[in-house]
């Protein structure tokens, strides 16, 4: 029988006897909203505990827009309404990318995700984590969270968040507080914010009682998010719904409807193959190694789990995430990740990567682009570079007779 996964703009394919393959888990299939730009309108005009937007910016002069990168589906049809609405209460906006600590979009990543039509007619800021003096202050988490963002937030006279909702591995849930903490957090503050993800109740799928969403709730409490504007998006980025209203009290109802489709049964297995769905999801291993958090919970101890993610724009990371994998053990990833003078992001790679191996003694293979198995040559994941040598290396580990699982949109799935 032959399987596919995604892997960058294309599927590999695979030939495993049918028999062996116990499941495939993704989640569950969605109905697309028919007339998307409509769904959005009358969810402005509707929305879920607030006055709807036009009535907000009656008497406004200025709107910043905060809006998702290029590693989430393209804001576009939910911004050309909220700009309409903007202009026609001639109120002046802002459209200000919340990168958290991702990379600047480059020109044509820009141009691709908001249209040339956005791009010449407004003004667009990308959001720099690392420029303080763009920073402003206003105080502290009970966490220990410096609450410094981006000014930007403080110079308009409204701000309005647009996005998709879908699980975060980090954060339980994407959007709402996240599109400020991180997305335009200073990098201190998204370190301290992103530590807690060695809790263990950090967990995908739980937006209360999560202490990375907790403090990120936290510091969005103190700044200024007056509406919110979210696509619920199905495992193929099509949207299945559209929400707004409330920055608090809609993001929470769109988490709910959301859950339905993402949380699914556990299978477990001997091998289990896992990919983040492909282009734009595999862009680089930071992105990448979000598909191993289901595969964590599914592969069986001393198993193999197959990560599949092309990383055309490499590790994505900071040196200490590569430094970290050649220089310790998994099991001393794991301890020293939760020593706070130690931690870091890149830290955290590793120690994602690490986790597999300490807690079920299985090993981690990478088939990525050549670039990235050079650079992780030596290190405890093994990179390849052909889905072939990884399944060859995996029934050498587990035998010819072990079962299979396959997961796709792995980064989205909440297994339980």
């Amino acid at each position: 029988m032959n399987y596919t996964i995604s892997y960058g703009k294309r599927k590999l394919s695979l030939q495993i006897p049918r028999k062996r393959v116990i499941g495939q888990l993704s989640p569950k299939d969605v109905k697309q909203v028919a007339d998307v730009g409509r769904a959005v309108r009358n969810a402005l005009k509707r929305p879920f505990e607030s006055p709807p937007l036009v009535e907000l910016l009656q008497g406004r002069t200025t709107a910043l827009i905060v809006t998702v990168d290029h590693t989430r589906p393209s804001p576009k049809p939910m911004l050309d309404p909220m700009l309409e609405a903007c202009a026609a209460c001639y109120v002046t906006p802002t459209i200000m990318i919340a990168t958290g600590r991702h990379r600047q979009m480059t020109p044509q990543e820009l141009k691709s995700h908001l249209g040339s039509d956005i791009l010449n007619r407004y003004r667009i800021e990308q959001h720099d984590p690392f420029d303080s003096r763009r920073m402003i202050t206003k105080g502290k988490t009970k966490r220990g969270t410096v609450i410094r963002v981006n000014r930007a937030v403080f110079e308009h006279d409204i701000v309005l968040g647009c996005g998709i909702i879908e699980p975060s591995y980090l954060a339980g849930w994407s959007g709402g507080r996240k599109l400020l903490m991180p997305g335009l957090a200073h990098h201190k503050s998204i370190d301290n914010n992103h530590y807690y993800l060695t809790h263990q109740d950090a967990k995908i799928g739980r937006l209360h009682g999560n202490p990375i969403s907790d403090d990120a709730a936290e510091c969005a409490a103190k700044l200024p998010l007056h509406f919110i504007l979210y696509a619920l998006s199905g495992p193929n980025d099509e949207v299945m719904r559209v929400i707004a209203g409330h920055p608090v009290k809609a993001h929470k109802r769109a988490c709910k409807l959301c859950e339905r489709v993402y949380r699914i049964p556990a299978k477990h297995a001997d091998i289990v193959i896992s990919s983040a769905g492909g282009h734009p999801y595999d862009c680089d291993l930071v992105q990448t190694k979000k598909a191993i958090i289901p595969a964590i919970e599914t592969v069986k101890r001393n198993g193999v789990i197959i990560l599949c993610g092309q990383c055309p724009d490499g590790l994505g990371a900071e040196e200490t995430f590569v430094r970290w994998l050649k220089e310790k053990t998994p099991a001393q990833v794991v301890h020293d990740v939760r020593d706070r003078k130690q931690f870091s992001l890149g830290a955290h790679g590793a120690n994602i990567l690490a986790r597999p191996i300490v807690e079920k003694n299985a090993k981690v293979i990478l088939v990525t682009g050549r670039k990235v198995s050079e650079q992780l040559a030596g290190t405890y994941v093994t990179a390849v570079t052909r889905l072939a040598d990884a399944w060859k290396l995996a029934n050498l580990i587990t035998g010819p007779q072990s079962d299979v699982l396959l997961i796709e949109n792995a980064r989205r799935l909440i297994v339980h």
